[in-house]
């Protein structure tokens, strides 16, 4: 009796072992991330109504999209995160703040699951005022484009960095978990945390690169980190690079020498195309094509492309700032190789309840000074799917997040009228 009290007692000394350790920072300056299921969504959007265009929902809490609104979209309407508007409230963020992750079901604007994760995402930069090395890093890019992914099968996204040494501002003791869940479930499939600096991030088949580096850029210090999302407890194997990570197609990564989300050298975000090589490779750093003249990335491996690259270098290159979108250019997807001209058209990543696509529109732009006004036509539209080969000019019903209104409606946007 007195062996079976001796051992109730370990095994009870044990769970509480367990249970501190899950709540405070691990010994080796790691930090634990919890991720649960919230239950009741009631309380994130009101319930979806039908409108003549399709439906509508309001959010209820300060949700926002969990993608940063970035050039040329309206953001991704396929999941949103509580978000809080006060600078005072995340300086500093303490370790177990959360973040509330809701995942939109958009043909009829439900809501399929939602998670309560700690510590919170850092998916945006607005109002950050922690003192780590990536909020120096987001502060100068034109958005966070890169800090939350996702494919039909994976979902992977920043949480806050944290320093390892208090006060200090060295790259190399900063921390960064990364959170990784199914996109059907909601499900944790794999938390990975790596030190440095995080530059992007990608995930093709079943893998997720992480770009990591010692300083601002990867030049030098580059290293892209390949974790499998099949087999949660492998470990990544690591490829040295130079080159920056900027995004990838179903089965490989686009890098490139230059990033394409840095600001200019007064701090200001540059809403012209910048001129890019891509060098195309293979999750383990092996260079499978190299293609210039790139003027912009969409999803999937759609690009856009100058017709003559050398050409729209020398004109990106020019001291009066020349813009770009009236040089002749193609609309190219780098999987199948598919080309379409698109010369004297703007290209807009739109969201579908069936996924991402492109519209195209035309640009018109009457008077100038106060009285200059621009108008966008749509023209025609496709999805952002590799097998895409014509663009289609019947309607299209179109995800859109309603700021002013805090709503997020599907509608109808038809080919031949003015986009509002």
């Amino acid at each position: 009796m007195k062996l079976q009290k001796q051992l109730a007692c370990a095994l009870s000394g044990l769970v509480w072992v367990a249970l501190l350790a899950s709540c405070t920072p691990h010994s080796d300056g790691s930090r634990p991330v919890t991720i649960t299921d919230i239950g009741d969504t009631s309380g994130l959007f009101s319930p979806p109504i039908q409108t003549d265009t399709g439906w509508e929902t309001s959010r209820l809490e300060a949700m926002i999209p969990a993608r940063d609104l970035c050039t040329k979209t309206n953001g991704d309407a396929s999941y949103f995160k509580t978000y809080n508007y006060n600078p005072e409230d995340t300086s500093p963020a303490p370790p177990n703040s959360t973040t509330t992750l809701a995942s939109m079901n958009l043909h009829d604007g439900s809501i399929r699951w939602a998670r309560k994760i700690t510590p919170e995402m850092h998916t945006h930069y607005y109002y950050d005022k922690s003192a780590t090395p990536q909020r120096s890093f987001l502060e100068f890019q034109e958005c966070a484009s890169t800090a939350l992914i996702s494919n039909e099968k994976y979902l992977a996204f920043y949480l806050r960095p944290w320093m390892t040494s208090e006060g200090s501002s060295n790259i190399s003791d900063q921390r960064m978990n990364i959170m990784v869940l199914d996109t059907e479930t909601g499900n944790e499939v794999r938390t990975i945390e790596v030190s440095g600096l995080v530059l992007g991030q990608a995930i093709v088949n079943d893998s997720l690169v992480v770009e990591t580096a010692q300083n601002y850029y990867p030049a030098g210090t580059g290293v892209l980190n390949v974790f499998s999302l099949t087999d949660p407890h492998a470990e990544p194997t690591t490829t040295r690079t130079d080159n920056w990570l900027i995004g990838s197609t179903k089965d490989s990564l686009l890098m490139s020498p230059q990033s394409s989300m840095i600001k200019d050298a007064h701090g200001k975000r540059e809403d012209f195309h910048r001129i890019s090589t891509i060098v195309r490779t293979n999750t383990s750093g092996e260079a499978l094509e190299t293609i210039t003249g790139v003027m912009a990335i969409h999803p999937n491996g759609w690009i856009e492309r100058a017709k003559n690259p050398q050409e729209a270098a020398e004109t990106a290159a020019s001291p009066d700032k020349t813009p770009l979108a009236p040089l002749p250019r193609d609309l190219i997807n780098i999987d199948s190789g598919t080309s379409l001209d698109i010369t004297g058209q703007y290209v807009a990543d739109v969201s579908l309840p069936t996924g991402p696509a492109l519209l195209l529109q035309t640009i018109t732009t009457i008077e100038e000074g106060e009285n200059k006004k621009t108008t966008y036509i749509n023209h025609s539209w496709l999805p952002a799917t590799p097998d895409a080969t014509e663009p289609r000019t019947d309607d299209m019903q179109r995800i859109v997040i309603d700021n002013n209104a805090d709503k997020v409606l599907s509608k109808t946007t038809r080919m031949g009228e003015e986009d509002k």
